[in-house]
């Protein structure tokens, strides 16, 4: 009631109301008895109520000075730690008026309290899964409002977006990540509800996901990633073994997408070459997520499927290359690099037999311009991942020995070139005597090191670690055929 003849003291009593739970969750607080901290924890857990109302009476005292955004986030902040922190009954918040009144902040996010609305969306969806006991009401309330704000109303004849929709359009980048960190954790928690047997439209809710995964923006695109990742594991458990490849089958047309999106945020962008080592680090992290993610594509869809699914428009991508003036041709190679570092992904998965996508890979990789280091380390990586296979076809080994050895003297390339001879050593028994080339490739690079340095030998292009590599693998494979034929010696 302090908050009727006084609305100004507002922020000042709700900070005071969330700070009181944190208390209880601070490592600075030592009991001697704990059980006295349960009990208090017990205590706020049977306050809820009261603070609950007290946070909507302080949103009744803004309703009508929508400016006030002092006190609509300090009830939002103060709602968040409430719903961390304290056990709060989740029918409490499935009757709050502060449920209607939070979606409606959220469906403008350039309004006052956007951001924190958000965040204690998130925090409520996190804290009360779908699996659950006792919160189905909650869920069933969430889950039709968390739609509206990323599909258009269907009954709309004006053709008005969704908030989501304008976010994306207006290229709102505040907007598109706080939907995406909506739409994300409402799936992770409510996975329970996507993989059930009930038909309940869940595929409406993966494709808002997907949408979020297809955002330019690859920062706010990778938030949806460990969705995925457990969407694959959830999917994968599934029992018995039939409904589980119903549940796949009916998922596929959103998967097979994903790997098209994943494939198109490989791709390193333009003027890469001339950013710090610092930012290329974090680009080639986000990169290794998403190649995790089409990986798992391949435990639910198949190899060859996945391997044909990159291998197809690496094929197209190529002819449009092709079709470029021979002056466009050689900074139009991001593309390229994207298919041949997806389809590195795919490798563990690739049919031992595959005589439609491999083969050309493994022919394309010589024809590559070689001046691209960052393109010749990524084919220098796939010639490596697929060494099991080169081993079964050594008709497509022998060309691809000379451009490994050559890689050896190029900056930015030299390490892949190293890891991928010593795999290619280690996999394939058919080198025989040809496998010197690819030492030789390391005493031309320090040669021609050498001759550049003017005789000094200081930051050779290759480390110690990638020599020893290159170093073990000929000798591995000169000692193959000792190894199996003793006799040989004598």
């Amino acid at each position: 009631s302090i908050l009727t003849p006084h609305p100004e003291l507002g922020p000042a009593v709700l900070e005071l109301f969330r700070s009181i739970p944190e208390e209880a969750d601070s490592n600075r607080l030592v009991l001697a008895n704990e059980e006295d901290l349960w009990n208090y924890r017990d205590m706020l857990r049977n306050s809820s109520h009261v603070v609950l109302g007290l946070c909507e009476q302080a949103v009744q005292s803004i309703s009508s000075n929508s400016s006030d955004v002092a006190t609509t986030e300090a009830v939002l902040s103060c709602l968040q730690s409430w719903i961390r922190i304290v056990d709060m009954d989740p029918q409490l918040l499935e009757r709050t008026m502060l449920l209607p009144w939070m979606f409606d902040l959220l469906t403008d996010s350039v309004r006052g309290g956007f951001e924190l609305a958000v965040d204690v969306l998130v925090e409520m969806l996190r804290t009360y899964p779908s699996d659950r006991r006792g919160v189905q009401g909650l869920v069933m309330a969430i889950i039709p409002r968390v739609m509206a704000l990323g599909q258009a109303d269907a009954n709309s004849t004006n053709g008005q977006l969704s908030p989501f929709q304008k976010s994306v359009q207006e290229e709102d980048e505040d907007g598109m990540r706080g939907y995406c960190r909506i739409f994300t954790e409402m799936s992770e928690s409510y996975l329970s509800l996507i993989l059930s047997h009930e038909e309940m439209n869940q595929a409406s809710l993966v494709e808002l996901v997907l949408l979020c995964s297809g955002i330019p923006d690859k920062e706010i695109a990778g938030i949806t990633l460990h969705f995925w990742n457990g969407f694959v594991m959830g999917l994968e458990e599934l029992e018995p073994f039939e409904y589980r490849q119903i549940k796949i089958d009916s998922f596929a047309p959103q998967l097979t997408r994903l790997l098209a999106i994943c494939t198109h945020l490989l791709r390193y962008p333009v003027g890469v070459e001339d950013l710090s080592p610092d930012r290329l680090d974090d680009i080639e992290g986000i990169r290794l997520y998403f190649a995790d993610t089409i990986e798992d594509c391949c435990r639910l869809l198949g190899g060859e499927v996945v391997l044909r699914a990159t291998g197809d428009p690496l094929q197209e991508e190529c002819r449009r290359v092709a079709s470029l003036p021979p002056n466009q041709q050689l900074s139009d190679w991001h593309g390229m690099e994207a298919y041949l570092y997806a389809i590195q992904a795919v490798s563990r998965y690739t049919p031992p037999d595959d005589q439609r996508v491999i083969p050309f890979v493994m022919g394309l990789i010589p024809q590559l311009p070689g001046d691209v280091p960052l393109l010749r380390a990524t084919a220098c990586q796939t010639v490596g991942k697929y060494a099991s296979w080169l081993g079964m076809q050594p008709s497509h080994l022998q060309p691809l020995l000379p451009y490994l050895a050559q890689g050896l003297s190029i900056p930015k390339c030299a390490s892949a070139s190293a890891v991928a001879i010593r795999e290619i050593c280690e996999r394939c028994d058919s080198l025989g005597e040809s496998v010197l080339q690819l030492y030789d490739g390391i005493v031309a690079a320090r040669e021609q090191h050498m001759s550049a340095a003017g005789g000094g030998g200081e930051d050779f292009i290759l480390d110690l670690k990638n020599e020893l590599d290159v170093l073990e693998g000929v000798c591995k494979a000169v000692s193959r055929p000792f190894v199996k034929e003793p006799s040989i010696i004598n």
